[in-house]
C-alpha cells in the first residue's frame, strides 16, 4: 500500500512528477486525488498527459478536468494572458486581466495559492489570490508580489461564466450613492416604502417563475415601475429580466445562478442597469468581468431571508470590498440600524434591507432610523479595510 499523500499540498509537475503520473497510471475505476491543487501550465500539462500540445481551450478544459479526476482535488493550467484556466469543486472557467498582461511562473503561483489555502481559502479562491499576486508581480523593478497585491483592483482577474460572453460594460446608475436599499416582494410595498423616502428599492418576488404567473409578476412590476418612476426612486427587478425589459424598468438584479441563463448582451442593449450577488472573490471576479452598475456582497450578517452555505462575512469583509472595488458596493444581509451604520462605515453605496423594513411594527418609523443610520455612519470615523477578507465558504473535505 502506497503511503498516504498530503492532501492540503498544492503540488507542480517538477516537484510532484513521480506521484502524478502514478496516479495518471491507475487505472482503478476511482482514482484517489489527493493534492489540494495541482499548477501546471500548458505545456506541462500536454506532456503528463502524453499530447502533443493543448492548443485549443477545448483541449485545455478537457486536460483540466482529466488532470482533476486523476490527479488533484483542483487544478489550474496556467498559460499566460487570458489562458489561465481553473477546474474546481466550486467553479470552473477562464481567469484573464483587463490589461491583458498575465506572465505566470508556476513556482510562483503554486506557492502564492499555497500561501491561500492556508489562510483557509478554498481552491477557486486561492487560485484568485495567486492571480492577483501574479499580475502585481509584472510591476516594473518588481519581480515579486507587493505586500498589498490583494488591495489593487487592477490585480482582480476576470473569471469567465459557464457559458463564456464578451458582454461587459452595463450603465451607471443615475444615482450612485444608494443609500438605504429595501428590497420587498410587491408593489404596494414599492409604493409604501418609496413614499417613505426611499431612493433605491428592489421588487424580489420568488417562486412565481411559472407561465400561469406570468401576467400577475407582470402587473407587480408594471405598478412598481409607476411608483418609483413617480418618486424618482431607483428600482431593480430581481430575477425577471424579461419582464424588466418589456415594461421599461430602470434595472435588473441577479444572483449568479441568474447569470448563467439570462441574456446579457438583450440587457444591456436595453440600458438596463445591472446589479450582482457576490460571496467570495470567484463570485466578485465575474461580476467584474461584467463590469455592473453595482455589485453586491454578502451576506454580510446572519439571514433568514434564503438558505445559504456561506459564511457571514461581518464588516471588516464589507470595508475590503468597498476599499478593492471601484463601483458601488450593496451591503446585504441581517442588517438593522446599528449594522446599517457599520456599513455606512465600512463604504458601502448601499445598505440592502428587508426584515427590518417589511416586520417592523411601523415601517415608516423603521425606514427613518435606518437612514439616520445611514447618515451617523457616513460622518463617523471609516472602517480601515484589511489586506485580506476572510474565507467565506469551509474548504470541503
Amino acid at each position: 500500500m502506497t503511503n498516504p499523500i498530503n492532501t492540503t499540498s498544492v503540488w507542480t509537475s517538477s516537484s510532484h512528477a513521480k506521484e502524478i503520473r502514478r496516479l495518471l497510471l491507475d487505472q482503478s475505476d476511482q482514482p484517489s486525488p489527493s493534492a489540494a491543487l495541482l499548477c501546471v501550465d500548458r505545456k506541462e500539462a500536454a506532456v503528463l498527459l502524453g499530447l502533443a500540445s493543448l492548443d485549443t481551450r477545448d483541449a485545455v478544459e478537457q486536460a483540466a478536468r482529466t488532470l482533476r479526476t486523476r490527479v488533484c482535488k483542483a487544478v489550474v493550467i496556467n498559460g499566460g494572458n487570458d489562458d489561465n484556466y481553473a477546474d474546481t469543486p466550486q467553479a470552473s472557467g477562464w481567469l484573464s486581466l483587463p490589461t491583458g498582461q498575465f506572465a505566470v511562473d508556476t513556482s510562483a503561483f503554486a506557492a502564492s495559492a499555497a500561501d491561500a489555502l492556508a489562510k483557509g481559502f478554498v481552491a477557486i479562491d486561492a487560485i484568485v489570490l495567486a492571480c492577483m499576486a501574479a499580475a502585481d508581480a509584472q510591476r516594473p523593478a518588481s519581480p515579486e508580489p507587493g505586500a498589498g497585491f490583494a488591495r489593487h483592483s487592477n490585480n482582480l482577474p476576470y473569471f469567465s461564466l459557464p457559458q463564456p460572453t464578451t458582454v461587459s460594460g452595463f450603465a451607471a446608475l443615475s444615482e450612485p450613492d444608494l443609500g438605504l436599499y429595501a428590497v420587498v416582494d410587491s408593489a404596494a410595498w414599492v409604493e409604501r416604502v418609496v413614499t417613505a423616502g426611499v431612493r433605491t428599492v428592489q421588487l424580489r418576488i420568488k417562486d412565481a417563475e411559472q407561465a400561469e404567473q406570468r401576467e400577475f409578476v407582470r402587473q407587480q412590476v408594471r405598478q412598481a415601475i409607476a411608483a418609483a418612476t413617480k418618486a424618482g426612486a431607483q428600482l431593480f427587478i430581481n430575477d425577471h429580466w424579461q419582464l424588466a425589459i418589456e415594461e421599461g424598468a430602470y434595472g435588473v438584479h441577479l444572483g449568479q445562478e441568474d447569470l448563467h441563463i439570462a441574456d446579457l448582451a438583450v440587457i444591456r442593449r436595453a440600458g438596463l442597469r445591472l446589479g450582482i450577488s457576490t460571496h467570495a472573490y470567484w463570485e466578485v471576479c465575474r461580476a467584474w468581468a461584467l463590469q455592473p452598475s453595482y455589485i453586491a456582497c454578502g451576506p454580510i450578517h446572519p439571514t433568514q431571508a434564503k438558505a445559504m452555505p456561506w459564511i457571514p462575512q461581518g464588516n471588516d469583509n464589507l470595508a475590503y470590498w468597498c476599499a478593492l472595488l471601484p463601483t458601488p458596493v450593496v451591503g446585504i444581509a441581517g442588517m438593522d440600524v446599528p449594522r446599517t451604520e457599520q456599513a455606512a462605515r465600512a463604504g458601502a453605496a448601499g445598505v440592502a434591507v428587508i426584515s427590518a423594513i417589511t416586520a417592523a411594527a411601523t415601517p415608516e418609523t423603521a425606514i427613518a432610523q435606518l437612514q439616520e443610520a445611514m447618515q451617523r455612519g457616513r460622518a463617523g470615523p471609516p472602517v480601515t479595510a484589511p489586506p485580506f477578507p476572510k474565507p467565506t465558504l469551509l474548504p470541503t473535505p
